[in-house]
């Protein structure tokens, strides 16, 4: 997965084209190396 930027022991990095029907734009924020068991943060604008 392509890694935006990286704090401490935290990744914060993109998927794409996931779920069906697929997800909003977000980004995915794992400690340590990416992994399934993620937080994602929805990227909005209004």
């Amino acid at each position: 997965m392509p890694q935006v930027f990286k704090i401490g022991s935290y990744w914060v990095y993109f998927g794409a084209n996931e779920g069906k029907p697929h997800e909003p734009v977000h980004v995915h924020v794992s400690e340590g190396n990416p992994s399934e068991n993620v937080t994602k943060i929805w990227i909005m604008h209004q």
